[in-house]
């Protein structure tokens, strides 16, 4: 017998064995110098009935029993196992061995065949070439079963890969910086699985971090949040460039927020070699530690999201410049197509003025001629002769005709403004002041208002007060029927304007674009003579001003006069 225990039961020492022998010297021997000193653990059976019940209700790892037994012999076991379909591995033994025997039983089942009496190792070896088949089910299961966690871990280590490139794809998609910073630390706190996640960009001015985006955090810390650079675990992590975890399996982590988190993960936001930011995670409740692949995971989200918020913040800066862009080009177009409607009509109205200089100058001669020869042979004429009535008509006619004719001259020849100081407010009083029975008396409700301490501009205010009452008059006759006059002055910047806003018939559309024409006038014949805001263009161009109308059938126009407060650093502009 050998004194140490056999290889096979050191390697194995939990495998139970059944001994099946009805001789209490046979079981000893088996049990107390082979089975015990090798380290296995035994079950015993006094009979083959006992025996067979013990191995289908225990399910030992090998079976060792003798040929010869009560009730029911070795042979018959194996046979009520096989048919039961229980495949434990059997070693017979027997006093009386014969080759028929040994046939049966390896027809049978059984792994060995042993002849009493034997040794300590020939017992061993057996029972080691018995359970050989076992040894290398159970390692091909332990290597199985360490294959398919390392396939889990890896089909885990793909999907995690694969869900942080299609987040990574979705961040870096995003052009809205707060969109972005926002599923950032949504990805954050998913790829984790972490209570709580967070997001701080450095101020460029202060150099502080402050929260930009967060993840379940407490509104009272999240609003308004920032750290100082110097002295923070996130500080930390700005300076070295380097991620920080920490798990706190003994103590709470205090952190910059002011409140214990058990766990957590500080990643930097890299553009090159410069630190724009943090990227944070925590767990506050819940005992689950970080690992290195947590960390692993955020470290390659914060790649993703560097570039994404560096795309935000260009295109955030490309779209402000297309925008403020696009705003100057708006401007400066209309001011270029205002300058050329003022233009063309400045070269409509030169033209049209010299045009109405000859035409007045070839009828004036004529029609002095006319109305003085009328006017000799109505003085002469009795009160009751019948020509009378028609030599007045032609006076009358005459009369018009001769103011037609003055307003062309001073259309044509209109002089260039003498600039003074003027008060805008006592101009445009003035003009009402020589109309306003007139309105009362066309039942027009006139309301004024005049902007206090309205700047003084300079201007010739013969000519402006000309152009408001233009305005008006236009304003009432447009309101046969009454109505509201509203005339305001207001600054604007470096300019003033002078709004006279009625509610009257309204001018078509198709109309307004002539407004300013010399000649047309939307009045009945006799009204007027289609100059009147033809010069009020003219003098309002003349004093580096505009005037604008805007007009709705039905409702009302409205005329705004701009006037430079200073027409040199008006023309110096244009």
């Amino acid at each position: 017998m050998r004194e140490t225990p056999h290889s096979g039961g050191e390697s194995l020492a939990k495998e139970k064995v059944l001994v099946i022998d009805d001789r209490d010297d046979s079981l000893q021997f088996m049990t107390e110098y082979i089975l015990k000193p090798n380290g296995y653990r035994y079950i015993t059976a006094k009979d083959g009935e006992i025996g067979l019940k013990r191995a289908l209700n225990e399910n030992p790892d090998l079976i060792i029993m003798d040929q010869r037994m009560p009730k029911m012999t070795g042979l018959e076991v194996l046979a009520a196992l096989r048919k039961t379909k229980v495949y434990i591995p059997v070693i017979l033994m027997t006093f009386h061995g014969s080759e028929e025997t040994a046939v049966q039983a390896l027809r049978l089942g059984a792994k060995d065949y042993i002849i009493k009496p034997f040794d300590t190792d020939e017992m061993l070896e057996a029972i080691d070439r018995a359970l050989e088949e076992l040894r290398l089910r159970e390692e091909r299961d332990k290597l199985n079963r360490q294959l398919v966690q390392t396939n889990r871990q890896l089909e885990r280590r793909v999907q995690e890969l694969s869900i942080l490139v299609s987040i990574g794809k979705s961040v870096t998609a995003l052009l809205d910086p707060e969109k972005v910073l926002n599923r950032i630390v949504e990805a954050s706190v998913y790829v984790t699985n972490a209570e709580e996640g967070a997001l701080l960009l450095i101020d460029k001015e202060s150099g502080n971090l402050y929260l930009r985006a967060a993840r379940n955090l407490g509104e009272q810390y999240a609003r308004g949040f920032r750290i100082k650079v110097d002295d923070s675990i996130a500080g930390q992590v700005v300076k070295t460039g380097e991620p920080f975890m920490e798990s706190g399996d003994q103590a709470s982590l205090k952190v910059k927020t002011g409140y214990l988190v058990k766990s957590l993960i500080y990643v930097p936001l890299k553009t090159g070699n410069k630190v724009i930011g943090v990227m944070s995670v925590d767990n506050k409740a819940s005992n689950r530690p970080f690992a290195d692949n947590d960390m692993y995971l955020l470290a390659a989200l914060a790649d993703y999201a560097s570039i994404a918020i560096v795309n935000a913040q260009l295109y955030g800066e490309v779209r402000a410049f297309n925008e403020e862009l696009e705003r100057k080009v708006r401007e400066r177009t209309k001011e270029l197509e205002e300058a050329q409607a003022q233009l063309v009509q400045s070269e409509k109205l030169a033209s049209i003025g010299e045009l109405a200089a000859g035409v007045a100058h070839e009828i004036n001669n004529p029609l002095g001629v006319m109305l003085g020869f009328t006017q000799v042979i109505l003085k002469k004429l009795p009160e009751k002769d019948q020509l009378r009535k028609p030599l007045t008509s032609i006076e009358r006619e005459g009369l018009r005709c001769k103011k037609i004719i003055q307003g062309l001259l001073d259309f044509s020849r209109r002089s260039t403004p003498t600039l003074e100081p003027v008060n805008v407010n006592e101009v445009t009083e003035a003009a009402v002041k020589l109309i306003e029975h007139q309105i009362r008396i066309e039942n027009i409700k006139l309301v004024k208002g005049y902007a206090p301490n309205l700047p003084e501009i300079q201007a010739d205010s013969n000519q402006l007060q000309q152009v408001f009452v233009n305005l008006i008059i236009n304003a009432y006759h447009a309101m046969p029927k009454g109505g509201e006059l509203r005339i305001t002055t207001r600054p604007l910047g470096n300019k003033v304007q002078i709004i006279f806003a009625d509610t009257g018939m309204g001018i078509p559309a198709t109309n307004l674009k002539r407004i300013f024409d010399p000649f047309f006038t939307t009045k009945e014949v006799g009204k007027g003579t289609g100059l009147g805001l033809s010069v009020s263009y003219g003098i309002i161009q003349e004093h580096g001003g505009k005037i604008e109308v805007d007009s709705q059938v039905g409702v009302g126009t409205t005329f705004v006069v701009t006037l430079p407060v200073n027409q040199d650093d008006d023309k110096q502009e244009k």
